[in-house]
């Protein structure tokens, strides 16, 4: 669970250096791997629908982030690029569920790949002990972020 207690000078600078560090890791990845005309965030939602499932568009959404207007726009892209196909909602005749194609599953699985194996050599760099030290603190912080952001105070 995630403290709001004030945060010293120093924590905050190491807060920024982590962000900025997460955030070059990242733009290194992402330019790692070609996704054509595909941007990284209709990556993340076909990645999202290989691993949970087919959704409807208003969860997809809630999912990423985005509103349901911006996410239209990226499924109305990724449709016309043949990455996903809408049927009908077994729980709702009237509602559509957004379905991932093979295509999609190629795609995503090519860029994972490729980052995993970026990433296994970036890791393969550090020592063995410093490379667990690195996954439990990376998965743990991960956590402490999925809990939600304490409320601002008042006044």
């Amino acid at each position: 669970m995630m403290s709001q207690e004030r945060r010293t000078a120093a924590e905050l600078a190491q807060a920024a250096e982590v962000n900025l560090a997460i955030g070059r890791m990242i733009r290194q990845l992402r330019r790692s791997t070609e996704i054509g005309a595909v941007g990284p965030a209709s990556v993340a939602a076909l990645t999202t629908l290989l691993r949970r499932g087919p959704m409807r568009l208003g969860d997809l959404a809630h999912h990423e982030g985005v509103s349901a207007p911006t996410m239209s726009r990226m499924v109305s892209a990724m449709d016309k690029q043949g990455y996903l196909e809408r049927i009908a909602d077994p729980q709702d005749g009237r509602a559509q569920l957004l379905v991932p194609t093979e295509s999609a599953r190629s795609l995503v699985t090519g860029i994972t790949s490729v980052r995993a194996q970026r990433l296994a050599d970036a890791l393969a760099e550090l020592p063995s002990d410093e490379r667990e030290v690195l996954v439990a603190a990376l998965n743990r912080l991960a956590d402490n972020l999925a809990d939600p952001a304490p409320a601002a105070p008042a006044g």
